[in-house]
């Protein structure tokens, strides 16, 4: 055979192999970034905006979307409504003829540290808050009519100036007057916003309570999809060739930013001993990208793994008392679904307390927690907040 040919031939066969290998490449460096923090931003969902920055007012139109910085103030006219989207994916309704001034918005790129906090002076928001806060971490809306902080680690509710309630729709929001007081809402709990010790039960606005599930429902399916795919792909389960794939994965393993084929491969085949020098705020942050029903089975797994890994982590005590409230709501929750490693955590936790895993669950399931004995509260107040 001419050797220009088969110089040509090896050419070829090379440039088909480097392309293949840095499209998969690629597909896995996606997947590994999909849920990476990103620049926080505004978009008008009917009507108009206006963004008020120092002395310059940025007027937005249905479909506008604008970046958003901390100090923005954002009016809502009559009859419109927008959304903010976080640095941290979380999302924030802005319902008609609000005013929300962003004072602070910090999101490490790994999770281990996010702070949001804004102020509603008037109007409604809904907020969607996709991930569970670490030490270090917290997420404030101030109410300053009322003199009132709602504080949230990770759930859904809304503030309604204008009915004059606070709703906590899943998980717990933790409540502070302008007194140091403190109140814990469970899901479904209603309080007046002007009195946090008011219990309400009835007077929602019910076509935004609707309006807004809807909406949350279709971007957490929207989440639910693309993380999917990336656990799928980092476990080594996807549709590519086997050996193609397990040749591809071999050579990312000796590449740091790949460290996360390396945490899914070895969860996927249950042997903690290859996690051990990873980092662990590898595995803390992909803990907190699974936080929707949809990946409670992954989540039990990264707590096993976490667990595992706690003498390695910075706070690892307050960060396992995180898991735990974790853990807890996902066994209400869970219907019955086999969950080992957070049974066991929950179990150690028990044991801790000095009482049982039952005992625990019919604490937290207890909606009025004014009904509850010293011992029950005890429990429910470390559990929730």
């Amino acid at each position: 055979m001419n050797k220009n040919i088969l110089l040509s031939i090896i050419l070829i066969v090379i440039s088909i192999v480097v392309i293949a290998f840095t499209m998969t490449t690629y597909r896995y460096y996606r997947a590994i970034h999909s849920d990476d923090p990103i620049d926080p931003y505004i978009q008008v969902e009917q009507w108009n905006v206006t963004i008020s920055r120092g002395k310059l007012a940025i007027d937005m139109t249905i479909p506008d979307s604008y970046e958003i910085q901390e100090w923005d103030i954002i009016f809502t006219r009559a009859d419109s409504q927008s959304v903010i989207t976080w640095p941290d994916h979380s999302t924030t309704r802005l319902g008609p003829s609000s005013q929300l001034i962003i004072e602070r918005m910090r999101v490490a790129a790994d999770y281990s540290r996010i702070e949001l906090v804004a102020s509603l002076e008037s109007g409604k928001v809904w907020s969607n808050i996709v991930r569970t806060l670490y030490p270090d971490s917290r997420i404030e809306f101030n109410i300053p009519k009322y003199g009132t902080v709602a504080g949230v680690r990770g759930t859904v509710f809304e503030i309604n100036i204008d009915n004059n309630y606070i709703h906590s729709v899943t998980h717990s929001v933790t409540l502070q007057n302008s007194l140091g007081q403190l109140v814990t809402l469970l899901p479904g709990d209603v309080v007046a916003a002007d009195n946090i010790f008011s219990k309400i039960w009835f007077w929602l606005d019910m076509a935004w309570v609707r309006l807004n599930t809807t909406k949350d429902t279709a971007y957490i399916a929207l989440r639910d999809t693309s993380m999917r795919d990336a656990y799928t792909l980092l476990t080594g389960k996807s549709d590519m060739s086997n050996i193609w794939d397990q040749f591809v994965r071999w050579i990312l393993s000796f590449f740091s930013g790949f460290d996360s084929i390396s945490l899914f491969s070895a969860i996927a085949s249950g042997n903690i001993s290859d996690i051990a020098n990873l980092p662990t705020t590898l595995v803390t942050r992909w803990y907190q990208s699974f936080q929707s029903t949809d990946f409670v089975q992954e989540r039990d797994q990264l707590r096993w793994v976490i667990i595992s890994l706690r003498d390695n982590i910075i706070n690892g005590d307050q960060i396992i008392e995180s898991l735990t409230r974790g853990a807890m709501w996902d066994i209400v929750s869970s219907s019955g679904m086999t969950l080992q490693y957070t049974k066991q955590l929950l179990d150690t936790y028990a044991q801790d307390t000095g009482t049982t895993l039952d005992q625990l669950i019919w604490v937290v399931k207890k909606i009025d927690s004014g009904s509850l004995s010293e011992w029950g509260r005890a429990i429910y107040e470390r559990l929730v907040r």
